[in-house]
């Protein structure tokens, strides 16, 4: 398959002929959680068309950034996953979604918002200082995180953990990037194990942004939005 390369001896020039395309790095933003299968990739990209979609998958397998796994019942049983190399984009996903930051202000009407964008953001503001296991179920959906030197965020049960709780996808979003309320539990949030102390340790294991100032940006009706990403909004990573 022809694809279009800046023909540059150049490392920046070379990774770019790979996952510059439109949604190549969002599609392995969404795949550093775990497998997916094609209708949840689908799903988790809003906006991208089906034949996109085949057509960017296509050319990540080639170039083996992702690979084709069993993935249980349906679509034949399949699922994609990140390869070494594509898990090598991490750092890569990582620091750009940090430079990124500073223009993420309020969410602007008609944006798309995702806890699972957010947990991927967490990968990178871990403070450090904690070991525990926790669970947190949203959506039906279980999510792990291993805290210890380093940090762990997944799709899927967590077997034995510390800390377990479920809840609305928005109320853990605003405990990540606000921190814990003054009044306590926020409703919704149910702790089933290790106590509210246990998930307030899980909180504040993290950072609340990504420490870079939100930049003010003018809109077509001349006001300007700006302050914290934190405010009414779960960022993407």
């Amino acid at each position: 398959m022809s694809r279009r390369s800046y023909e540059q001896y150049c490392g920046l020039a070379k990774a770019l002929d790979v996952v510059g395309e439109r949604w190549t790095l969002l599609v392995v933003r969404n795949l550093l959680l775990g497998p997916l299968r094609y209708s949840e990739l689908l799903r988790g990209l809003p906006g991208i068309t089906t034949n996109l979609l085949a057509k960017r998958l296509k050319e990540m397998e080639e170039h083996g950034l992702l690979e084709r796994i069993r993935g249980g019942a349906g679509e034949g049983g399949q699922a994609y996953r990140l390869t070494e190399v594509g898990r090598a984009l991490e750092p890569a996903v990582h620091a750009l979604g940090r430079w990124g930051w500073r223009w993420m202000g309020t969410p602007a009407g008609g944006e798309h918002r995702s806890l699972e964008w957010l947990m991927v953001a967490l990968r990178r503001r871990y403070r450090g200082g904690v070991k525990l296991v926790a669970e947190l179920v949203v959506g039906g959906v279980p999510y792990t995180f291993r805290l210890a030197e380093g940090v762990e965020i997944a799709r899927g049960a967590a077997g034995q953990a510390d800390v377990r709780a479920s809840g609305p996808a928005d109320e853990f979003a605003r405990l990540f990037l606000g921190g814990w309320p003054e009044d306590g539990l926020p409703d919704g949030v149910r702790v089933t194990a290790g106590g509210i102390g246990g998930l307030h340790a899980l909180v504040e294991a993290f950072e609340r942004g990504d420490g870079v100032p939100v930049r003010s940006v003018a809109t077509s009706e001349g006001h300007s939005t700006g302050g914290s990403a934190a405010s009414g909004g779960i960022p993407a990573p």
